[in-house]
């Protein structure tokens, strides 16, 4: 996705919340001269923290796990040299960094990171300090590492533009997984005519199934999460 496009993407999502938020009927008095609604927390701000801990790392979860079961899924259709040829493994993968020749996980990476980046200004449109929820980002990041493209570093919490540079970084991610990417495409014609069109066929027909598979579990999961994220964000007004 280029950054024009990723970007609009987020603060459209964040101009949605914050149409969301004024949307949600308040438990309250107004003030009558200005209309200014009391707000009634019914959760504390740190259980909207806990629960987007919870769906970063369940989310985090799934792409890591996600990416074995489908390596698995070609391995057991044809053979250990096969998966890791039609899936730009490698010899001895390790399957989140390595699949597709390293494209997965700079893309994951960086999905990760504008994730974070949506995160960080929905909680402070629900009025969590920008410390405390970029140091709860930070914290998921060391819990669940992601990769970031040489020479690029986090920010700290509570940086000033803590957000863009999160982009940035997602960015400069995309970049290098795109390249990763291409290498794959360009090596891709070479590894079907080593596997032969037999195991080609099992394969790719086994990926299929388990990205199906994958896809219908893990949006059920996800939604339960963010479910729970969205009831808490609902009941602080």
């Amino acid at each position: 996705m280029k950054t024009a496009t990723r970007r609009a993407v987020v603060a459209t999502a964040a101009l949605a919340a914050a149409g969301l938020f004024g949307s949600l009927p308040f438990d309250g008095s107004s003030v009558a001269q200005q209309g200014v609604p009391t707000v009634h927390r019914d959760v504390a701000l740190v259980d909207i923290i806990s629960d987007e801990g919870a769906y970063d790392t369940l989310l985090y979860n799934d792409l890591s796990t996600g990416a074995t079961s489908l390596y698995n899924a070609v391995d057991t259709a044809t053979n250990a040299t096969d998966a890791n040829l039609l899936l730009g493994a490698g010899t001895a993968p390790d399957f989140f960094d390595n699949l597709f020749d390293g494209a997965y996980n700079y893309d994951g990476s960086a999905y990760l990171l504008d994730t974070y980046a949506f995160e960080d200004e929905l909680n402070q449109l629900a009025g969590v300090s920008a410390t405390t929820s970029e140091t709860a980002i930070l914290n998921d990041i060391a819990a669940n590492p992601i990769l970031l493209t040489t020479g690029d570093t986090l920010p700290t919490a509570g940086a000033t533009g803590f957000d863009t540079d999160l982009l940035t970084l997602a960015n400069d991610d995309y970049t290098t997984g795109s390249t990763d990417l291409t290498t794959y495409l360009d090596g891709l014609s070479t590894s079907l005519a080593t596997v032969g069109s037999a195991d080609t066929s099992a394969g790719f027909t086994a990926a299929l199934t388990e990205l199906g598979t994958l896809y219908t579990a893990d949006a059920s999961a996800l939604s339960t999460d963010f479910t729970a994220i969205l009831t808490d964000l609902g009941s602080l007004f």
